[in-house]
Protein backbone atom coordinates (compact mmCIF):
# COMPACT_ATOMS: atom_id res chain seq x y z
CA UNK A 1 0.00 0.00 0.00
CA UNK A 2 1.04 3.26 -1.15
CA UNK A 3 2.28 5.55 2.27
CA UNK A 4 0.12 8.51 1.83
CA UNK A 5 -3.12 7.19 1.08
CA UNK A 6 -6.13 7.98 2.97
CA UNK A 7 -9.89 6.89 3.18
CA UNK A 8 -12.90 9.20 3.68
CA UNK A 9 -16.15 8.47 4.50
CA UNK A 10 -18.90 11.33 4.72
CA UNK A 11 -22.33 11.50 4.06
CA UNK A 12 -25.31 12.93 5.97
CA UNK A 13 -26.94 11.99 9.24
CA UNK A 14 -28.16 8.21 9.32
CA UNK A 15 -26.73 6.73 6.06
CA UNK A 16 -24.91 4.21 8.15
CA UNK A 17 -20.88 5.64 7.78
CA UNK A 18 -19.25 4.87 10.80
CA UNK A 19 -20.65 1.28 10.72
CA UNK A 20 -19.27 0.82 7.06
CA UNK A 21 -16.21 2.33 7.99
CA UNK A 22 -15.93 -0.04 10.80
CA UNK A 23 -16.22 -2.90 8.20
CA UNK A 24 -13.80 -1.32 5.91
CA UNK A 25 -11.13 -0.63 8.56
CA UNK A 26 -11.56 -4.69 10.15
CA UNK A 27 -11.10 -5.30 6.04
CA UNK A 28 -8.23 -3.00 4.97
CA UNK A 29 -6.16 -2.56 8.72
CA UNK A 30 -7.43 1.18 9.04
CA UNK A 31 -7.92 3.24 11.86
CA UNK A 32 -10.49 5.71 12.14
CA UNK A 33 -10.76 9.17 12.62
CA UNK A 34 -14.04 10.97 13.26
CA UNK A 35 -14.76 13.84 11.72
CA UNK A 36 -17.50 14.73 13.89
CA UNK A 37 -18.41 18.36 15.18
CA UNK A 38 -20.32 17.56 18.07
CA UNK A 39 -18.80 13.96 19.07
CA UNK A 40 -15.79 15.95 20.14
CA UNK A 41 -17.67 17.24 23.28
CA UNK A 42 -16.94 14.87 26.30
CA UNK A 43 -20.48 13.78 27.82
CA UNK A 44 -22.65 14.33 24.73
CA UNK A 45 -22.98 10.69 24.24
CA UNK A 46 -26.55 10.06 23.98
CA UNK A 47 -27.55 12.80 21.75
CA UNK A 48 -24.57 12.90 19.12
CA UNK A 49 -24.73 8.81 18.93
CA UNK A 50 -21.70 7.52 20.59
CA UNK A 51 -22.86 4.37 20.52
CA UNK A 52 -20.57 2.27 18.88
CA UNK A 53 -18.82 -1.29 19.53
CA UNK A 54 -17.01 -1.57 22.56
CA UNK A 55 -13.91 -2.80 20.95
CA UNK A 56 -13.77 -0.05 18.54
CA UNK A 57 -11.56 2.88 19.03
CA UNK A 58 -12.58 5.63 17.01
CA UNK A 59 -9.92 8.94 17.04
CA UNK A 60 -11.00 12.72 18.03
CA UNK A 61 -13.98 11.85 20.06
CA UNK A 62 -14.49 13.19 23.48
CA UNK A 63 -11.62 15.59 22.96
CA UNK A 64 -13.26 18.67 24.66
CA UNK A 65 -15.31 19.96 27.18
CA UNK A 66 -18.88 21.65 26.27
CA UNK A 67 -17.87 25.07 27.35
CA UNK A 68 -14.89 24.82 25.19
CA UNK A 69 -14.71 25.26 21.06
CA UNK A 70 -12.82 23.48 18.57
CA UNK A 71 -12.45 25.14 15.01
CA UNK A 72 -11.83 23.40 11.63
CA UNK A 73 -8.22 24.50 11.74
CA UNK A 74 -7.85 22.60 15.10
CA UNK A 75 -9.22 19.67 13.82
CA UNK A 76 -6.65 19.86 10.74
CA UNK A 77 -4.09 19.89 13.09
CA UNK A 78 -5.06 17.25 15.11
CA UNK A 79 -6.47 15.14 12.35
CA UNK A 80 -3.04 15.51 10.15
CA UNK A 81 -0.91 14.01 13.00
CA UNK A 82 -2.97 11.00 13.70
CA UNK A 83 -3.06 10.36 10.17
CA UNK A 84 1.21 9.97 10.21
CA UNK A 85 1.28 8.32 13.05
CA UNK A 86 -1.39 5.68 10.88
CA UNK A 87 1.01 5.44 8.40
CA UNK A 88 4.13 4.76 10.30
CA UNK A 89 2.19 2.22 11.80
CA UNK A 90 1.94 0.60 7.61
CA UNK A 91 -2.10 1.01 8.58
CA UNK A 92 -4.88 2.85 6.78
CA UNK A 93 -6.49 5.98 7.98
CA UNK A 94 -10.31 6.59 7.54
CA UNK A 95 -11.83 9.65 8.26
CA UNK A 96 -15.29 9.05 8.83
CA UNK A 97 -18.17 11.70 9.73
CA UNK A 98 -20.83 14.26 8.17
CA UNK A 99 -19.39 17.45 9.49
CA UNK A 100 -18.48 18.91 5.82
CA UNK A 101 -15.97 21.51 7.31
CA UNK A 102 -13.99 18.97 8.75
CA UNK A 103 -13.04 16.65 6.05
CA UNK A 104 -12.79 20.11 3.68
CA UNK A 105 -9.86 20.80 6.72
CA UNK A 106 -8.39 17.97 5.08
CA UNK A 107 -8.38 17.85 1.32
CA UNK A 108 -9.07 21.97 0.93
CA UNK A 109 -7.50 24.15 3.64
CA UNK A 110 -9.04 27.50 3.77
CA UNK A 111 -6.58 30.51 3.60
CA UNK A 112 -7.58 31.86 7.20
CA UNK A 113 -6.58 28.82 9.00
CA UNK A 114 -3.31 30.29 9.61
CA UNK A 115 -5.39 33.46 11.45
CA UNK A 116 -4.75 32.79 14.73
CA UNK A 117 -7.69 33.43 17.51
CA UNK A 118 -7.73 37.03 19.43
CA UNK A 119 -9.04 36.21 22.64
CA UNK A 120 -9.26 39.61 23.48
CA UNK A 121 -11.79 40.59 20.92
CA UNK A 122 -13.46 37.38 21.43
CA UNK A 123 -13.77 37.65 25.11
CA UNK A 124 -15.30 40.95 24.57
CA UNK A 125 -17.86 39.70 21.32
CA UNK A 126 -18.44 36.49 23.27
CA UNK A 127 -20.83 39.09 26.01
CA UNK A 128 -22.91 40.06 22.89
CA UNK A 129 -25.99 38.77 21.34
CA UNK A 130 -26.48 37.00 18.71
CA UNK A 131 -28.78 39.65 16.85
CA UNK A 132 -25.79 42.21 17.40
CA UNK A 133 -23.44 40.00 15.97
CA UNK A 134 -25.10 39.14 12.82
CA UNK A 135 -25.70 43.41 12.48
CA UNK A 136 -21.56 43.97 13.19
CA UNK A 137 -20.88 41.03 10.47
CA UNK A 138 -23.36 42.53 7.71
CA UNK A 139 -21.48 45.56 8.70
CA UNK A 140 -18.34 45.31 8.24
CA UNK A 141 -18.66 42.19 5.43
CA UNK A 142 -21.90 42.27 3.98
CA UNK A 143 -20.86 39.99 1.57
CA UNK A 144 -19.90 36.97 3.61
CA UNK A 145 -23.14 37.46 6.07
CA UNK A 146 -25.33 36.82 2.73
CA UNK A 147 -23.68 33.68 2.16
CA UNK A 148 -24.14 32.17 5.45
CA UNK A 149 -26.85 29.41 5.67
CA UNK A 150 -29.35 29.60 8.55
CA UNK A 151 -27.92 27.40 10.64
CA UNK A 152 -24.90 29.69 10.54
CA UNK A 153 -26.23 33.32 11.26
CA UNK A 154 -27.79 31.84 13.69
CA UNK A 155 -24.45 30.14 15.46
CA UNK A 156 -22.41 32.97 17.92
CA UNK A 157 -19.05 31.63 17.34
CA UNK A 158 -19.11 31.35 13.67
CA UNK A 159 -20.02 34.68 13.59
CA UNK A 160 -17.73 35.68 15.79
CA UNK A 161 -14.66 33.74 14.00
CA UNK A 162 -16.12 35.68 10.48
CA UNK A 163 -15.70 38.91 12.63
CA UNK A 164 -12.00 38.13 13.57
CA UNK A 165 -11.23 37.39 10.23
CA UNK A 166 -12.44 40.37 8.69
CA UNK A 167 -10.76 42.76 11.60
CA UNK A 168 -8.02 40.70 11.08
CA UNK A 169 -7.83 41.13 7.40
CA UNK A 170 -9.63 43.64 6.01
CA UNK A 171 -8.88 42.76 2.00
CA UNK A 172 -9.47 39.38 2.46
CA UNK A 173 -7.72 39.14 -1.32
CA UNK A 174 -4.31 39.32 1.00
CA UNK A 175 -5.00 36.45 3.35
CA UNK A 176 -1.68 34.19 3.62
CA UNK A 177 -2.15 30.81 2.10
CA UNK A 178 -2.20 28.08 4.45
CA UNK A 179 0.41 25.73 4.04
CA UNK A 180 0.98 22.23 2.66
CA UNK A 181 -2.87 22.12 1.05
CA UNK A 182 -3.63 18.61 1.00
CA UNK A 183 0.10 17.76 1.29
CA UNK A 184 0.30 15.42 -1.53
CA UNK A 185 -2.35 13.00 0.13
CA UNK A 186 -3.60 10.29 -1.96
CA UNK A 187 -7.26 10.02 -1.10
CA UNK A 188 -10.27 8.28 -2.26
CA UNK A 189 -13.56 10.44 -0.63
CA UNK A 190 -16.96 7.96 -0.95
CA UNK A 191 -20.31 9.63 0.62
CA UNK A 192 -22.98 8.13 1.08
CA UNK A 193 -26.20 9.19 0.28
CA UNK A 194 -30.01 8.02 -0.05
CA UNK A 195 -33.00 9.83 -0.72
CA UNK A 196 -34.54 12.34 1.76
CA UNK A 197 -37.75 9.89 2.30
CA UNK A 198 -35.94 7.10 3.37
CA UNK A 199 -33.58 9.57 5.36
CA UNK A 200 -35.90 11.35 7.31
CA UNK A 201 -37.24 7.80 7.96
CA UNK A 202 -34.03 6.90 9.75
CA UNK A 203 -33.63 9.80 11.84
CA UNK A 204 -36.94 9.72 12.84
CA UNK A 205 -35.90 6.27 14.39
CA UNK A 206 -33.12 7.69 15.50
CA UNK A 207 -34.47 10.86 17.37
CA UNK A 208 -37.07 7.93 19.16
CA UNK A 209 -34.14 5.97 20.31
CA UNK A 210 -32.18 8.33 21.54
CA UNK A 211 -34.92 9.96 24.07
CA UNK A 212 -35.84 6.39 25.00
CA UNK A 213 -32.16 6.03 25.87
CA UNK A 214 -32.28 8.72 28.50
CA UNK A 215 -31.68 11.76 26.18
CA UNK A 216 -33.81 13.87 28.90
CA UNK A 217 -31.56 13.11 31.62
CA UNK A 218 -28.27 13.65 30.04
CA UNK A 219 -29.40 16.99 29.48
CA UNK A 220 -30.07 17.49 33.29
CA UNK A 221 -26.98 16.35 34.06
CA UNK A 222 -25.03 18.62 31.87
CA UNK A 223 -26.98 20.99 33.09
CA UNK A 224 -25.53 20.68 36.45
CA UNK A 225 -21.93 21.72 35.03
CA UNK A 226 -22.81 23.65 31.86
CA UNK A 227 -24.99 26.56 30.08
CA UNK A 228 -27.25 26.61 27.28
CA UNK A 229 -25.16 29.44 25.56
CA UNK A 230 -21.98 26.55 26.05
CA UNK A 231 -20.63 25.38 22.42
CA UNK A 232 -21.73 21.63 23.38
CA UNK A 233 -25.07 22.40 24.33
CA UNK A 234 -26.06 25.24 21.46
CA UNK A 235 -25.81 22.05 18.98
CA UNK A 236 -28.11 19.44 17.63
CA UNK A 237 -30.52 17.22 20.15
CA UNK A 238 -29.49 19.78 23.03
CA UNK A 239 -30.63 23.55 21.92
CA UNK A 240 -33.82 22.20 21.29
CA UNK A 241 -35.09 21.33 24.43
CA UNK A 242 -33.86 24.67 25.76
CA UNK A 243 -37.76 25.78 26.50
CA UNK A 244 -38.91 22.56 27.41
CA UNK A 245 -36.17 22.59 30.32
CA UNK A 246 -37.53 26.32 31.33
CA UNK A 247 -41.13 24.96 30.95
CA UNK A 248 -41.34 20.99 31.35
CA UNK A 249 -45.02 19.83 30.21
CA UNK A 250 -46.03 17.36 27.97
CA UNK A 251 -46.72 19.94 25.34
CA UNK A 252 -43.49 21.69 25.48
CA UNK A 253 -41.85 18.30 25.45
CA UNK A 254 -43.56 17.02 22.16
CA UNK A 255 -42.63 20.80 20.53
CA UNK A 256 -38.79 20.20 21.22
CA UNK A 257 -38.99 16.64 20.00
CA UNK A 258 -40.64 18.00 16.71
CA UNK A 259 -38.17 20.97 16.63
CA UNK A 260 -35.23 18.35 16.88
CA UNK A 261 -36.37 15.71 14.09
CA UNK A 262 -37.17 19.01 12.01
CA UNK A 263 -34.02 20.50 12.75
CA UNK A 264 -32.22 17.15 11.92
CA UNK A 265 -34.50 16.83 8.56
CA UNK A 266 -32.81 19.87 7.66
CA UNK A 267 -29.27 19.45 8.49
CA UNK A 268 -29.63 16.27 6.24
CA UNK A 269 -29.86 18.22 3.79
CA UNK A 270 -27.72 20.91 3.93
CA UNK A 271 -24.89 17.69 4.35
CA UNK A 272 -26.35 15.93 0.82
CA UNK A 273 -25.69 19.50 -0.96
CA UNK A 274 -22.48 20.31 0.78
CA UNK A 275 -21.11 16.70 -0.38
CA UNK A 276 -22.37 17.30 -3.85
CA UNK A 277 -20.16 20.29 -4.37
CA UNK A 278 -16.92 18.54 -3.95
CA UNK A 279 -14.89 17.47 -6.61
CA UNK A 280 -12.79 14.29 -6.42
CA UNK A 281 -15.89 12.52 -4.10
CA UNK A 282 -17.83 8.79 -4.84
CA UNK A 283 -21.28 9.03 -3.96
CA UNK A 284 -23.04 5.86 -3.42
CA UNK A 285 -26.94 5.48 -2.68
CA UNK A 286 -27.17 3.02 0.05
CA UNK A 287 -30.37 1.89 -1.36
CA UNK A 288 -29.14 0.15 -4.18
CA UNK A 289 -27.81 -3.42 -4.47
CA UNK A 290 -24.96 -4.52 -2.82
CA UNK A 291 -24.14 -1.05 -2.26
CA UNK A 292 -21.22 -2.28 0.31
CA UNK A 293 -20.48 -4.81 -2.51
CA UNK A 294 -19.69 -2.00 -5.21
CA UNK A 295 -17.72 0.41 -2.28
CA UNK A 296 -15.52 -2.38 -1.19
CA UNK A 297 -14.44 -2.81 -4.75
CA UNK A 298 -13.64 0.55 -5.47
CA UNK A 299 -11.37 0.72 -2.10
CA UNK A 300 -9.53 -2.50 -3.41
CA UNK A 301 -8.93 -1.33 -6.23
CA UNK A 302 -7.65 1.90 -5.12
CA UNK A 303 -5.42 0.08 -2.77
CA UNK A 304 -4.06 -2.29 -4.88
CA UNK A 305 -4.13 -0.52 -8.55
CA UNK A 306 -4.12 -3.34 -11.33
Amino acid sequence: MSPNKLLIISGPTATGKTSLAIKLAKKFNGQLISADSRQIYRGLDIGTGKDHPKDTNIHLIDLIDPNQSFSAAQYRLAALELIQKTWQSQQLPIIVGGSGQYIDAIINPKSTFSIKPNRLLRNILNHLPVKFLQYLLKLIDNETYNSLNNSDINNPHRLIRKIEVKLTFKNTNNLPLVKGGSGGIDFLHISLTAPTSYLYQNIDKRVKKRIDLGLINEIKSLLKKYKWSDPGLNTLAYKEFKNYFKNPNPDSFQLSKEKWRFHEHSYARRQITWFKKIPKINIIDITQKDYDKVIVDLVTNWIYPK
